[in-house]
């Protein structure tokens, strides 16, 4: 028999055998407003009738993300419509920076609680954001890094490095041991600022586009 796909909540759909539940498919808005769908199924074919169950509700486009290295959960997402986005490494940091920074001439650094800032003269040229995952109990776990950004006339100055080193040693001080970030592969000015404060790769992943 067939399942049941149900919508429970407003993301997050229930693929029902019996009243069993065989499928979860779930998904999750992020800051830049795209809107990310994941499946988790027995089986393929409960895969594929909670894809269908939830392309049929949710407004294109929609993404996903997969380990590039798992080429069965790859084709399912393929199947279901999904096609290859861009791929991104993920990064981490345990500890503190690797290395030490400090800023140009006339730039200084502001901010805090995950938001760190550099500054000429009062005006921001650029900015961190660190936010921290929690465990199930609410403790922080990790710190991810979400953005880094210079403002385009201060590039090449050595701003983001200074700012990223600062920002990473003043999480670690706050108890966060690992900072994790995700980066476009074909991002290599990103690749090597992160290598060059100690960032090692972790995992390499594959974002999918479904558009209807």
């Amino acid at each position: 028999m067939a399942p049941v796909i149900t919508r429970v909540a407003a993301d997050q759909w229930h693929a029902l055998e019996d009243d069993l539940v065989v499928g979860r498919g779930d998904t999750m808005r992020r800051a830049d407003g795209r809107l990310f769908i994941s499946i988790d199924a027995w089986h393929d074919a409960v895969f594929d009738r909670l894809a269908a169950a939830m392309l049929a509700e949710l407004p294109a486009p929609l993404y996903t993300m997969v380990d590039a290295d798992d080429p069965d959960t790859t084709s399912n997402w393929r199947r279901a419509g999904f096609a290859a986005h861009r791929r991104e490494r993920q990064y981490l940091v345990v500890g503190e920076a690797q290395t030490t920074a400090q800023p140009p001439a006339g730039v200084t650094f502001t901010g805090g609680e995950g938001v760190f800032r550099a500054e000429v003269e009062g005006a921001e040229v650029g900015v961190i954001q660190i936010l921290p995952l929690m465990r199930g109990d609410g403790t922080p776990r990790i710190a991810r890094i979400v953005s880094i950004e210079v403002r385009a006339d201060q590039r090449r100055r050595g701003i983001g490095r200074a700012l990223l080193v600062h920002a990473l040693d003043a999480m670690h001080a706050c108890g966060f041991g690992i900072a994790s970030t995700d980066v476009d592969e074909t991002d290599t000015a990103a690749i090597l600022l992160l290598e060059g404060v100690g960032a090692r790769r972790a995992s390499n992943s594959l974002e999918l586009i479904w558009q209807k």
